[in-house]
């Protein structure tokens, strides 16, 4: 990238980013860590106007990848590795901004002991990540792009939108007390898709069963709440994180990296749901997400364990996973529905296979 103005903020606000995390680890203090994330978030505020301009003049449009959806980066699986094969300019979403609407001051010791490990792992990943690559991977607060006012109003609008007869989030508590009120009310294409918690596929198994499942194996709130509050909890996050990526993408153009299923699923499920009510015009970032995402589930990061990063920058050189898939499938005008999926996976296994690992 060449150096501007607006670059040298940048590099500097990731410095003194990072210096704030190696000095919250040095002084670290079991009982004000959430102070600290809470700091840390006011930090991204302060800078949140030099940051708009530069998401806006200074990252290329469809070349910018953010990792989000998750609240770790994963350098063990090198992650940050098959990343970069998607984009230029690599953005990982501040994963600590994601514990705030988590931590309370009154949670439970075992609750904050495990919040404080978890934190702190993820700071010591964030500045190993700059250590190795801080000349085109930066954390920044992408998720805080968009107000949370706006993500939970259109979370709950399509939360509601599941079922039939129901107008409102007051209205579905009032009606929904029993699962077979669920089984009743939900419309019947969003049986054959919803999923709960990390399960992969819908499977054989009915709704109930898998209700069932994910209470006794997955659901951290209150195993005994009414099934109307479980249900409505086991979907409305992934909801809000969907429309959140949604609109950061309208926002910025910059495409979503992806890698776990639920979140890839619940995004392209919105997208063609929203697409025409919305006026949405995404078909561009969202092919380019499902081949990133697509890659992702193949990337063997065993082969390249060995491999330094620099070394890995210096052997993909002129690698452009995009453009290969697309200019072998004319993918270039196409609309999302004139896509074959079956066809988008064997182009991107056939650019691992032919392209990638003989790198390797």
């Amino acid at each position: 990238m060449v150096k501007t103005k607006f670059l040298e903020e940048l590099i500097e606000i990731q410095n003194e980013y990072i210096q704030l995390l190696e000095l919250g680890l040095k002084d670290w203090e079991e009982e004000y860590f959430i102070e600290f994330v809470e700091e840390l978030n006011l930090f991204w505020k302060r800078n949140e106007n030099v940051l708009n301009s530069i998401y806006e003049y200074e990252f290329p449009e469809l070349e910018t990848v953010f990792l989000t959806a998750v609240t770790k980066i994963d350098l063990e699986y090198l992650q940050h590795y098959s990343m970069k094969i998607s984009g230029t300019i690599c953005i990982i979403d501040d994963p600590l901004i994601s514990y705030l609407n988590l931590l309370d001051k009154d949670l439970p010791p075992k609750m904050r002991e495990k919040f404080s490990e978890v934190i702190q792992k993820n700071i010591r990943e964030s500045i190993e990540l700059f250590k190795i690559c801080s000349h085109d991977f930066f954390i920044l607060p992408i998720r805080t792009l968009i107000p949370i006012r706006i993500v939970t109003e259109a979370a709950n609008q399509f939360f509601v939108s599941l079922f039939e007869g129901i107008i409102s989030i007051e209205d579905y508590f009032k009606k929904i007390n029993t699962f077979e009120d669920i089984e009743r009310y939900l419309k019947e294409p969003v049986k054959d898709w919803i999923l709960f918690g990390w399960d992969d596929e819908v499977g054989n198994n009915s709704l109930k069963e898998r209700i069932t499942n994910f209470i006794n194996t997955e659901f951290m709130g209150n195993k005994e709440a009414p099934i109307s509050e479980i249900f409505f909890f086991s979907q409305i996050g992934y909801l809000s994180q969907g429309m959140n990526i949604l609109f950061t993408m309208s926002t910025t153009n910059f495409i979503p990296y992806i890698r776990g299923n639920l979140p890839f699923k619940y995004l392209t499920v919105l997208y063609t749901s929203l697409k025409y009510n919305l006026n949405l015009d995404l078909d561009k970032q969202i092919i380019r997400a499902t081949i990133s995402y697509l890659f992702e589930r193949i990337f063997d990061y065993e082969k390249l364990v060995n491999v330094s990063y620099n070394e890995f920058l210096t052997k993909i050189d002129g690698l452009n996973l995009y453009g290969y898939v697309i200019q072998n499938l004319q993918l270039e005008n196409k609309e999302l529905h004139d896509i074959n999926l079956r066809d988008v996976n064997l182009a991107v296994n056939e650019f691992y296979e032919n392209k990638f690992s003989p790198l390797f």
